[in-house]
């Protein structure tokens, strides 16, 4: 009697198992061979899971980027101060450690594919990550509002500090970016600005 296998399950398999893989060598080193050996199955079999290396990529990305949210969320839910929780939403892109060294540059290789090789799938990942991130984002400066730390003009800022955080992720990756503390300053400078200080209570 033939094995019966979960399609979805062995290609999230796959797309785990070759993460590392992908993380060393880059989009345009990687090869679907490759993908093949470390996944120990044959190159053809790699094709009744994935469209292309395209589509490997994308696969890797969208686990990861799954696991990457459950934890953000756990942070932020784990912190008290209002900054804490908004330093916490974007730290992709301010944590130095190597966990965060090796997702920046997951995602500065999945920005490549996706210039090179636009399709909408990709296109409306990318749109979703920023519409889940801008909310969360919402959300925690209402609370802030709604709690009277934070003056009522502070939820304007969502998408202006979003898109301030996504430019620093890209410039991140040249070697010779020396503006590391750059968003949290940024942000301290924001609340200073938006925080309700006692003078104004």
């Amino acid at each position: 009697m033939p094995k019966i296998v979960n399609k979805a399950q062995k290609r999230e398999d796959i797309a785990l198992s070759s993460t590392e893989l992908f993380i060393q060598k880059g989009f345009h080193n990687l090869t679907v061979s490759e993908v093949a050996k470390n996944a120990k199955i044959a190159k053809g079999t790699i094709y009744e899971y994935f469209e292309s290396k395209e589509d490997i990529v994308f696969a890797i990305i969208e686990y990861a980027q799954t696991s990457y949210d459950k934890e953000v969320l756990e942070k932020v839910n784990n912190t008290n101060s209002i900054k804490e929780k908004v330093l916490s939403l974007f730290d992709l892109c301010i944590a130095q450690g190597e966990m965060a060294i090796q997702r920046r540059k997951m995602y500065k290789e999945f920005i490549v594919v996706c210039l090179e090789n636009p399709s909408p799938k990709m296109i409306e990942f990318q749109n979703d990550i920023k519409t889940k991130y801008i909310t969360w984002l919402k959300d925690i400066l209402q609370k802030g509002i709604k709690q009277k730390q934070l003056k009522p003009e502070a939820l304007q800022l969502a998408n202006g500090l979003f898109s301030t955080a996504e430019g620093v992720l890209v410039f991140s990756y040249f070697d010779n970016y020396n503006e590391k503390n750059i968003l949290p300053l940024h942000i301290d400078i924001l609340f200073k600005l938006i925080e309700i200080g006692e003078e104004n209570e």
